[in-house]
This record gives structure tokens, sequence and C-alpha cells, in this order.
């Protein structure tokens, strides 16, 4: 399929209530594409419903927790019986915790890889085979981050799924292009977006319990305000043009460069800045 032009295509997103999801919709719709938006904050799903009505853009929503298989399958089979076709599937879903290994929860593991990974397989799982069969290509975006391309400190589990997403996706886009679907990894650097305020922090440092550090985060990424919007709009260029990997910031592409370049820097690097967060903030 040729997905130059993207109106009237069939645009499924995940995680589309609030930051880079919402702005994805936001910019497919400006597209002229037919969006399905999913997200298990139900609240903010009904204003975002609203808001896209009050343009003349329905929308089909539904509420959906990603981490539950039965909803993801559910939420593919409506897609079907309304449009039946997916054009374009946004896997954006996610959260964003902190904190070093030996101060996590099993149980928070669990979490991270349910909502962070999980959710990615479970979408492609239930329509990657129908795009298949309907014919004509087709697009998954996943959303991975820069922490998928290179380490980061602080952000052991983050990193973790992250990476696992980001090797997914590289992957699934060898064999998908045998069925002339594309396949596109994101991964955004310091952009804001609730993910911290919403978040969970295991680790306290030097100057800073853990409960109070994500509001410093916070602040930091507010004051870089690089904002989600400018990456929807890398997003909707990646489709077009079937990027593999779609990188935002310039921390991603130099982190990405480094690492490449000599893991052994990397690594030393991460470590010194690692160091600083515990001792000086």
């Amino acid at each position: 399929m040729n997905m130059k032009n993207l109106r009237d295509k069939i645009v499924v997103i995940t995680g589309a209530a609030s930051g880079i999801g919402l702005e994805m919709a936001r910019a497919f719709a400006a597209e002229g594409s037919k969006l399905t938006l999913a997200d298990i904050n139900a609240a903010g799903l009904k204003e975002v419903k609203k808001e896209f009505e009050s343009m003349g853009h329905p929308v089909y929503t539904q509420v959906v927790d990603v981490t539950k298989k039965e909803q993801v399958k559910d939420l593919c089979e409506k897609v079907y019986e309304k449009y039946g076709r997916t054009d374009v599937l946004c896997n954006n879903a996610g959260i964003g915790w902190a904190g070093k290994f030996e101060d996590w929860p099993l149980e928070s593991w669990e979490q991270m890889i349910n909502i962070n990974l999980w959710s990615v397989i479970y979408g492609c799982h239930y329509f990657y085979p129908r795009m298949i069969k309907q014919g004509g290509g087709g697009h998954i975006v996943n959303t991975a981050s820069g922490a998928g391309l290179n380490p980061l400190p602080m952000m052991i589990a983050y990193c973790t799924t992250k990476f696992a997403v980001e090797g997914f996706t590289e992957t699934l886009r060898v064999e998908a292009a045998l069925h002339g679907i594309g396949v596109t990894s994101v991964c955004p650097g310091i952009v804001k977006t609730n993910i911290f305020l919403t978040g969970k922090m295991f680790s306290s440092t030097a100057h800073t319990q853990a409960g109070d550090y994500f509001k410093k985060v916070d602040k930091f990424y507010a004051r870089r305000n690089y904002t989600p919007d400018r990456v929807a709009k890398k997003v909707v260029k990646g489709v077009k043009k079937n990027i593999a990997v779609v990188r935002v910031c310039p921390e991603t592409y130099m982190g990405d460069l480094t690492h490449r370049l000599s893991r052994s820097f990397s690594i030393f690097q991460t470590r010194q800045v690692l160091k600083f967060m515990l001792d000086r903030t």
C-alpha cells in the first residue's frame, strides 16, 4: 500500500487519551484518517472523543486495558466489525517508572513488562495476521524510546522493556515486508508528557526522597518544553516514508550514535550521570 496519502485510512491508537498518543490522533486526523482510539482512562477518552466530534471528525473510542489480551482481542474484533480493515496500528500505551535494580519490587517489574512490552505483542498478535489477510499492506508503529537505543541511569526496567520493543519491532519489520506491511519504532527523548507525574520512583538520592524525585524531573521536562505534537508529526512522516526507526530529540540521536560507536564509552558516560544523580540531586 502507498501510505503517502492517509486520507480515509483506518488508524488504531492505544494510549490515546493523553500525551504522545493523543497528539498522534490529532496528527492523523489532520491527514483525514479515520480513528479508533483506545485507552484505560475512560474519562480522558470521553473528553478526547468530544474534542474530535466538536471539530466534525467522528472517532470510535474503546476503553481498553492493554495488559489484558482479551481486551486487546476485543478491540481488534470491534475495529474489523466496524471498518473491515486496519491500515495503521499504533501500539503506544506505556508507563515510565524508575529506580535502581535493588530497589525495584518484583511485582513492579511484572507491571512494567506487561504494560510496555506485552501490550505491543498483544496488539501485533491480534491485528497483524488480519492485516496480512486483508491485503493491501498497511503499517505498524510501536512506541519504544531513546531508552531502547542506549542505557539510561535509574531506568533499568524501562530500558529493558524499550530495548525489547525495539528488537521486536526491527525483527517484525523484516518479516512484515514480505506482506507489504511497514513497521516503525518511535524513539522519543525528553518530551513533556504526564508520564512522570503518573509514574513511580523506587530509589531516593542524596537530596530527594523517591516520592518527590519525579516532580523535579517533570519541572526539567517542562523547561525543556519539547512537546508531544512534534513527536506525532515525525510519526506521520515515518509512516508515509516507511522509516524503520523514528528518532526524536537531539539526545536520542546522540545517545544512539554514541552507543553504536562505543558501548564502553556509552556505559562509562551513563555511570557518570548516575553518580551525579545520586550524589547531587
